[in-house]
């Protein structure tokens, strides 16, 4: 029963961490086409420190980083057919997204930030 809450708080952590990465950039990329408000600011601090505060307690002090980055000759068969399908599974998907991020940019003549740029690094970083 420990290890299902542990598994249910993993994933809450690393929903809080890809939301609030995609509120700061969802913020700042409507502040650099409108105006930065106090709200949005406020919003965008907030997301700030719980994309810091979700990363480093999902990420860090559970070692669910320890385990992404693992070389593979220290995985066992299971962890290693566990690791192949979730990569797969996730970098489809990003490559994807972003794709047609990339497009939708292209299309509306926005230019691609180094904020968003930054991010989608991260975010390919910190996958699956």
């Amino acid at each position: 029963m420990k290890n299902k809450k542990t598994i249910i708080k993993r994933r809450i952590g690393v929903i809080l961490t890809y939301l609030s990465l995609l509120i700061i950039d969802l913020v700042f990329e409507y502040c650099k086409i409108y105006q930065l408000t106090y709200v949005l600011g406020i919003i965008g601090i907030i997301a700030f420190v719980v994309f810091v505060t979700s990363f480093v307690t999902t990420y860090l002090k559970s070692g669910l980083w320890r385990f992404i980055h693992k070389p593979l000759k220290q995985l066992d068969e299971r962890e290693i057919i566990l690791t192949s399908n979730s990569l797969r599974y996730a970098y489809s998907i990003f490559t994807i997204f972003v794709l047609v991020l990339l497009l939708v940019f292209a299309i509306t003549e926005i230019y691609v930030d180094i904020v968003l740029v930054v991010s989608l690094i991260l975010f390919a970083h910190i996958l699956p």
